[in-house]
């Protein structure tokens, strides 16, 4: 009973020894820098803060002084993109950043998690809402990018017609080119390209899909509110998620991820979109499990 007695103090004893050595050790410094200082953004840095593997500190459109600079560099937002360049952080991520604008700031030690989704998903999502049936499907863009993710995947749905159009944001003429789209289409995949679909362009496009009968998927939930039928989307607590666990592959193996698109995303519809075009959708939860193949 004594050894046994000896043996479990001596592994206690070395279990707080090694808890101790862990507490010496020196905990990961963050540095989050926020666009504006508003309500949702100090909840978005609550939550990245939350639960604490790491030091976080906030700065309000400005990086800190150098002497003061962290190990990791977080920037919310294409804004503060720029601010990549820095050179006082081994690890720099930026959060909510557009794939092609973040492009020419790709570089060894910095990655991102892009603020729109990749256009496969809204693809599966639009073949989910379709279930097959034929149509065309149509997409406007100014950046190649978006036309490539797209050429990639038109041999895996041969029963839909694609038509890929580049337009140039020079607008009356872009809306026109546009519209004469939407005439040619039964669906209008909308890109995240903030030149073509704005607050200033939205209520053309709706009003030409609703004439023609079609309907609108993505880019993000705001266009859904505004008459879009469906898109795929990534909420806040969904970055928080991705910022945290990127920031903590980096703590354990001593660089960041892979620039990527959100790994958690929903499904939001407008059922009063689908209803007025005589749609029958299944909800946004079947919808999601059909994206994800379960």
């Amino acid at each position: 009973m004594k050894t046994l007695l000896k043996g479990l103090q001596y592994a206690l004893l070395l279990l707080l020894a090694v808890a101790a050595y862990g507490s010496d050790k020196p905990s990961l410094k963050v540095d989050l820098v926020l666009p504006v200082d508003n309500a949702s953004l100090r909840q978005l840095a609550s939550e990245i803060a939350s639960p604490s593997d790491y030091q976080l500190q906030v700065y309000i459109n400005e990086l800190p002084d150098p002497a003061q600079a962290g190990d990791v560099l977080l920037l919310v937002s294409d804004g503060l993109l720029p601010m990549i360049n820095s050179t006082h952080y081994p690890a720099k991520l930026a959060l909510y950043a557009n794939s092609v604008r973040f492009s020419p700031y790709r570089a060894e030690n910095a990655s991102a998690v892009y603020s729109d989704q990749p256009i496969a998903r809204q693809i599966k999502l639009i073949d989910a809402i379709l279930k097959g049936k034929p149509a065309r499907i149509a997409m406007a863009w100014e950046s190649p990018s978006y036309h490539q993710q797209l050429h990639q995947l038109t041999d895996q749905y041969p029963q839909y017609q694609f038509n890929s159009e580049q337009i140039p944001a020079d607008g009356s003429a872009s809306q026109r080119k546009l519209n004469r789209l939407i005439q040619r289409s039964d669906v209008l995949l909308a890109t995240p390209e903030q030149n073509l679909y704005n607050a200033a362009t939205i209520r053309g496009v709706l009003l030409a899909t609703y004439r023609h009968q079609n309907f609108l998927i993505g880019p993000n939930a705001g266009f859904v509110s505004a008459g879009a039928l469906a898109s795929v989307v990534s909420k806040p607590s969904d970055y928080a998620a991705e910022a945290k666990a990127m920031i903590n592959h980096y703590r354990d193996h001593g660089r960041l991820p892979m620039a990527r698109y959100p790994q958690r995303y929903s499904i939001t519809i407008n059922r009063n979109v689908a209803d007025s075009l005589g749609l029958v959708i299944d909800d946004e939860q079947s919808l999601l499990n059909t994206l994800r193949g379960q």
